[in-house]
């Protein structure tokens, strides 16, 4: 065995091994201690609810590269991590909060996550609320004065008719009597009574000389349809309109 050694010690290849050998032990010993330099952090801690009672069953997790990911069932959690920036985060049900944890030096350092509800959250809720609630107001606002105007115009049209056609009862009856009259006592009306041909004459004109026939009985609404019929044909007659057919009706075209 002796004689083994020397042979190697000897030989160059053994005096290489020599030299190499301390040097392989120094760098050994270097990177045992360095991986005792670069020792990892304890970071541990306690959630709390609201009620700063322990809280149970929370997901932790931590961003380190791997992330690290802790179901704690009691509240208690613990990580080891190197020196670093991290976001701690604990999340329970609907609630998740998050923090951030700086490590700057090895050791065991305790940070207790408390699961209160964010405030800010809930007061955005609220302001969503109240916008909803007053662009509803806005619309409701809207909706009002439309049917406001709505209820001015039937109104303007219901004074114009009573002005034009008097009261309504009145009105009906006198419509009620017109349809219930014959075509002889209609002509015998319309001989004694020249006003209805120079009214419908008038009308005419105030339409820039032009309108339909169904316009007209409109316009002569306290007249029966026959009435105003008959009408047409004698200022038709008489030349002094011209009476177009226009899709499935007739157009008035005063000469």
């Amino acid at each position: 065995m002796e004689r083994y050694v020397f042979i190697i010690a000897q030989h160059p290849r053994g005096m290489a091994l020599k030299r190499v050998f301390p040097l392989g032990m120094m760098l050994f010993i270097f990177l045992i201690v360095g991986i005792s330099l670069v020792s990892a952090t304890t970071l541990k801690g306690t959630i709390y609810t609201a009620e700063l009672d322990p809280a149970v069953n929370v997901l932790v997790e931590i961003t380190t590269i791997p992330e690290q990911r802790f179901l704690s069932r009691d509240g208690a959690y613990s990580f080891e991590v190197p020196p670093g920036n991290y976001t701690l985060t604990a999340l329970k049900g609907d609630i998740s909060i998050s923090d951030e944890v700086k490590i700057v030096n090895e050791g065991e350092f305790v940070y207790d996550l408390f699961l209160i509800p964010n405030l800010e959250d809930e007061e955005d809720l609220l302001n969503d609320t109240q916008q909803s609630l007053f662009e509803e107001e806005k619309s409701f606002l809207w909706q009002y004065l439309v049917a406001g105007v709505i209820v001015l115009l039937l109104l303007y049209r219901f004074w114009r008719a009573r002005k034009k056609y008097g009261p309504l009862k009145p009105f009906r009856k006198r419509i009620k009597e017109e349809s219930a009259k014959s075509m002889e006592q209609h002509k015998e009306e319309l001989a004694k009574e020249p006003g209805y041909v120079e009214k419908a004459l008038e009308i005419i004109r105030a339409h820039d000389g032009r309108i339909s026939q169904k316009e007209l009985r409109k316009e002569m609404l306290y007249l029966s349809e026959a009435k105003v019929s008959l009408i047409i044909t004698e200022l038709e007659h008489k030349g002094r309109i011209e009476k177009v057919k226009k899709g499935r009706g007739n157009v008035i075209i005063l000469r």
